[in-house]
């Protein structure tokens, strides 16, 4: 019988990071620029387990727009304890022709390629990631820290689900559903603008909540 893999590692062993460089903050001290941002206690939970790096003691920047770079290495340190399985070793993932050797996020990109989740060959590090394309990414990280199984989900009604990625449709359906995304005031997920760091680490936090509540199977 084949045996189902387990991650014993806990969410307070994660050490995630939106910026390269940034320290991490002694408890107490906190992001002074959370003023009116959605999700601010989340953030500041996060900054305060010691899982979130600002670019300074106070400062998150939670409006700039989130890197392709720092997006992967985010999902990089969700996967830094999750062995890699034959069935997700990176084998048919298309080499990423701008991530160049030395450069601090390529780690980043080969631990995540290493784990099966696919990224587009011509992917540009420094450039702003799409919202649709971190949801897809960060929930097939979730799928293989979590190592959850396949499920049946009544599709949500998205007003701009034109603008969705057909393949990426799969995994924003699964993010409304495990509430780890929701949709606008008007049913739209804006799929195509540029994920906010802000609004990234949001749903960071909801995935890591969302895994607390579904553990890793134990091996049969």
């Amino acid at each position: 019988m084949k045996k189902k893999r387990y991650v014993s590692g806990t969410v307070a062993a994660l050490a995630l990071s939106l910026a390269i460089g940034g320290s991490v903050f002694a408890a107490g001290v906190g992001f002074m620029d959370l003023d009116g941002i959605a999700g601010a206690d989340k953030i500041t939970s996060l900054q305060q387990q010691k899982l979130l790096k600002g670019d300074s003691e106070s400062v998150f920047r939670p409006q700039a727009r989130l890197t392709n770079a720092e997006g992967v290495q985010l999902l990089a340190n969700v996967l830094v304890d999750v062995p890699v399985s034959k069935a997700a070793d990176g084998s048919k993932n298309p080499a990423q022709t701008h991530v160049k050797d030395g450069a601090w996020f390529a780690p980043a990109f080969q631990t995540v390629t290493d784990h099966g989740i696919v990224l587009p060959a011509d992917i540009e590090p420094g450039q702003a990631m799409t919202r649709e394309a971190f949801t897809q990414y960060l929930i097939k990280t979730v799928e293989q820290k979590g190592n959850l199984p396949m499920i049946n989900l009544v599709p949500k009604n998205i007003a701009d689900e034109s603008q969705m990625t057909p393949e990426y449709q799969g995994a924003i359906q699964r993010a409304l559903a495990w509430g780890i995304a929701d949709l606008d005031s008007s049913g739209n997920f804006r799929p195509q603008d540029q994920v906010t760091r802000a609004e990234a680490a949001v749903m960071l936090y909801n995935a890591l909540d969302f895994l607390k509540t579904h553990p890793s199977p134990k091996a049969e």
